[in-house]
């Protein structure tokens, strides 16, 4: 297991390693993180679909290939207060485009409308590409705003490097200082989510269509290793 410390003091001490997170749900903490105030989706869901897709998200991750998890714990209390899901393409990625079967009606409706343009981007960008994808990256939020989401990000960093490889981030709003204070790189694609596609709660009535924040990180600023597709933005 590895382990690493903060740069700063906190008021417990965290600890990062690889092994599985005793979480669930990790498909819908990625729904939920997106926007703020779609954490609807997850109280949505009725117990017989989160039971099936918590049951289908552990067996994915005990037999995935590509896929790691990242989790930071704090040491004094054992609870995990950060995680991270990271899928590593060494080979050229196959990934296709999937669905969300675990929900039913209005709910997947509304899942499918804010992981469908983030899942086209992602297929047309890297397929037949060598890369890293930040899947998730979440803190919890008691423990926001101490380093802990830093932390787990250079983690990755740490292996992107050793392997030479961009990472790849769909960014949620809240995310983005992050991101941008680690170095990393606004894309010149943008998945546009209309103007009510997400219901009426999810545009903060201001009426207009929004869009999602692409991100790359570079190991050592090599541009040359990125995809043609992947074009920076200006």
């Amino acid at each position: 297991m590895s382990t690493s410390r903060l740069s700063r003091p906190l008021r417990s001490r965290e600890r990062c390693s690889h092994r599985p997170p005793k979480m669930t749900l990790l498909g819908l903490i990625l729904i939920s993180g997106a926007f703020a105030n779609s954490r609807d989706i997850l109280t949505l869901a009725d117990k017989k679909s989160r039971t099936t897709h918590t049951a289908n998200t552990l067996k994915f991750l005990h037999t995935a290939t590509t896929r790691y998890t990242v989790k930071c714990v704090d040491t004094e209390t054992g609870k995990v207060v950060g995680m991270a899901l990271w899928d590593i393409y060494l080979t050229p990625s196959e990934w296709k485009k999937g669905g969300i079967s675990w929900l039913q009606g209005k709910e997947k409706e509304r899942a499918e409308a804010l992981v469908n343009p983030l899942w086209d981007a992602r297929e047309l960008l890297w397929n037949n590409e060598r890369y890293v994808y930040c899947n998730v990256l979440a803190v919890h939020p008691d423990y926001q705003r101490r380093g802990i989401g830093e932390l787990i990000f250079k983690y990755g960093m740490g292996i992107a490097e050793q392997v030479q490889l961009p990472i790849y981030i769909e960014s949620s709003k809240e995310a983005q200082r992050l991101y941008e204070k680690m170095g990393c790189r606004r894309l010149k694609a943008r998945p546009v989510y209309k103007f009510g596609d997400l219901g009426s709660d999810e545009t903060d009535g201001s009426k207009e269509d929004r869009g999602a924040v692409l991100y790359v990180w570079i190991p050592s600023g090599k541009t040359e290793i990125l995809p043609e597709k992947v074009e920076l933005a200006a």
